[in-house]
């Protein structure tokens, strides 16, 4: 393929994915196609699986991996864990559009700034880097997030911990100095406004390398979070 014609086609990238059987029953369900590539958990064992995945697995129909071979082959699955100083093992400008849902806050803020880099630099040029984390501290239209979640007798390393109290102030700084520029899209200030943004208006007389996926939601599952986009200026 051509440079010209690989940068003409939508290429999508979604950090953190979890696993496929639990996106395929949300409405996320629309990035599972051969334009996503997802980095994530990996796949549930029904041998192996607590009682809640077990159930998730049964509504599906599944009751082992294997049963399920036509799920994982009908996008791009890697299981992906970030270690410091990681790179993304993706070449540069590959990806129209980058999306993470609930991951960022499970990084401490240097590692946090350093993914927020390597997908800045596997972005292709108008293309945006989608970050959707809790809104932990400002947000009004739910009780703020309690110190230490989910539990402060996690340890500080276990990955299920939260380490960064994200806010619309401090996602904006890290992702202006990974390079992008930050458009809040939803959020709650310090004077307790809710926010929520019009793409069009963010985007308006920019060019996107992924219009379709800038401009439509409906793949986020928490849809009352903080909600950031990094633009790489074209």
């Amino acid at each position: 393929m051509s440079d010209d014609k690989r940068l003409r086609t939508p290429e999508r990238l979604h950090i953190g994915a979890s696993r496929l059987e639990r996106i395929a029953t949300t409405s996320a369900a629309v990035t599972i196609d051969m334009s996503w590539t997802h980095l994530g958990d990996p796949p549930i064992s029904y041998d192996t699986a607590s009682s809640a995945p077990k159930r998730l697995l049964r509504k599906l129909g599944i009751r082992r991996y294997q049963d399920n071979p036509a799920l994982y082959a009908k996008t791009n699955f890697h299981v992906w864990r970030y270690r410091s100083e990681d790179k993304l093992d993706f070449s540069d400008s590959r990806f129209s559009f980058a999306y993470s849902e609930h991951v960022l806050e499970h990084f401490r803020f240097d590692r946090a700034i350093e993914l927020l880099g390597e997908l800045f630099r596997v972005l292709r040029p108008a293309g945006v880097a989608r970050i959707v984390v809790p809104d932990a501290d400002y947000r009004t239209y739910e009780t703020a997030e309690p110190a230490g979640f989910p539990s402060r007798s996690l340890a500080w390393n276990d990955p299920n911990k939260h380490k960064v109290r994200w806010s619309v102030y401090s996602l904006t700084l890290a992702m202006e100095f990974a390079g992008f520029e930050a458009q809040a899209i939803t959020y709650c200030d310090e004077d307790g406004n809710f926010v929520q943004r019009n793409h069009e208006e963010a985007y308006s007389g920019l060019p996107l390398a992924d219009p379709d996926f800038a401009f439509r939601t409906d793949y986020i599952i928490r849809s009352k979070s903080l909600v950031i986009d990094g633009y790489k200026r074209a």
